[in-house]
Formats: C-alpha cells, structure tokens, sequence
C-alpha cells in the first residue's frame, strides 16, 4: 500500500495564505459594517467570498472580492439578513430578561429550558443557512428550515461544529485581540466547510 507523501512546504504556504485572506477579510467587515446599517450586507459578502474561495481553492483579491460581493447583493441581502436579525434581537432580549426571573415554580423552569434548547436549534439553523444561500443561490425561508434540517440530520458534522466553535470561544477569550482578525471569517469558514461536506454526501 502506497501512501501519499504531504508536501509540508506547500501545505504552510496554503495554510498561511488562508490565514492571512481570512484575517483581511475580517478587516474588510469590520470597516464596511462600521454605518451598523451595512452589517448585514457586510456578513452577506463575507459568506459569499468565502463560498468563492472554496470554489477555486485558494483565497484571492481580499479587498475587490469583498468589495464586489458588497455591491452586488447589497439589496438582496436585507431580504434574508433581516429578518434573521429582528428574530435574533427578540430572542436575546427573551433571553436577558428569563435570565433575570427568579421564579423556581417547575412549569418556569421547564419554558426556560424549552426557550433556551428552541435558541440553540435557532442559532443552529442559522449558522447553517448563510452558507447555504451561497451553495444554493436561494434566500427564501426554506433555506433556513434546510440549515435547520441540516444541522440535526447530521449529528456527527454538527458535534463537529459546536467543538470547533467552543475552540474559537476559549481562543477569542484567552486573546480577544484575535476577534478584530478572526471574529466572523473564522466562522463563515467553518460553516461554510461543513455545508460543502453535507452536500458532497449528498450527491454522492
């Protein structure tokens, strides 16, 4: 049995590439998300870059992907991007003020745990869908029942993510310099690359 020799040159190389593409990318969010109004078209095209970089295998033109990606979908965006947000609002201002009821009556405490398990499945889904609308060209509603779908249907992919994200966490936490880099494109990375997985089982 034949093994595939690594080539550890090109693998820093590539490493390092991505690394730095992902760290500009980030900057690039950050500055065209600075008006708060063009945050959601901001994360919009960071999904989208990403997506392309995917696509061709390597990240390139950091700044004029992002700058087209911004551009082209900025309209589009707001249809799928808002009203994620408005429920995201609502769900964390739920969340504070449950967080501030002392009640220990069972049937509180049972809504509390229910609120706090719809939340996760929420935020699940949604992690799931931004990519999705990438892979399938659609922003409609049933993109995010598919993240949904997606993120319980595969358990495994899904354990796989939620380490990954108690990773970046602990990381953000020990270095919170790093979220000025890596705060959103380390995410979109890793959905973005646990959707493609999902669709190549798929297909296959």
């Amino acid at each position: 049995m034949k093994f595939k020799k690594i080539d550890f040159t090109d693998f820093v190389v590539k490493g390092t590439e991505w690394f730095s593409s992902l760290a500009l990318l980030n900057l690039c969010w950050l500055l065209f998300s600075l008006p708060l109004v063009t945050l959601i078209p901001a994360t919009d095209a960071v999904f989208t870059v990403i997506y392309e970089w995917e696509q061709v295998g390597r990240p390139a033109q950091v700044f004029q992907s992002f700058k087209e990606a911004f551009k082209a979908h900025f309209k589009r965006s707001f249809k799928f991007g808002l009203p994620l947000l408005v429920i995201l609002i609502v769900v964390t201002v739920d969340i504070y003020y449950l967080n501030q009821v002392t009640l220990n009556a069972a049937w509180f405490q049972i809504v509390k745990y229910a609120f706090y398990t719809f939340t996760f499945l929420l935020t699940m889904a949604i992690l799931y869908a931004y990519p999705l609308t990438k892979q399938t060209g659609e922003d409609h509603i049933r993109v995010f029942v598919l993240g949904l779908l997606m993120a319980v249907g595969h358990p495994l992919i899904t354990l796989g993510v939620i380490g990954s994200l108690i990773v970046f966490v602990i990381i953000f936490s020990l270095w919170p310099g790093m979220l000025f880099f890596f705060g959103l494109t380390a995410i979109a990375w890793l959905m973005t690359k646990a959707v493609a997985n999902i669709m190549k089982k798929a297909r296959t």
